[in-house]
């Protein structure tokens, strides 16, 4: 069922009549406006997920160096041991 735009304006005007003009805007910033979809469950699953494995690549892309970086030290400090 969808609202038009005049409809929303006057529930708007009947709500900020009543309940002031902060309660009747932030009504109107809950009702979602008419031909916009609200996020299911699923679009907010996939949203988690796409932004789970970018966190992951961005972690192992910044790691890594600092990995190599460690080992090369690791393997630089043991040689020193070992010659003397």
């Amino acid at each position: 069922m969808t609202v038009s735009d005049a409809r929303r304006l006057q529930v708007y005007e009947q709500a900020r009549e009543h309940w002031g003009e902060g309660p009747a805007e932030a009504l109107m910033e809950l009702v979602v406006p008419a031909g916009q979809d609200m996020a299911t469950k699923a679009d907010i699953a996939e949203a988690v997920s796409s932004m789970k494995e970018y966190v992951l690549r961005m972690l192992l892309i910044a790691l890594t160096p600092l990995y190599l970086g460690m080992l090369g030290l690791s393997l630089g400090v043991a040689g020193l041991y070992f010659t003397g």
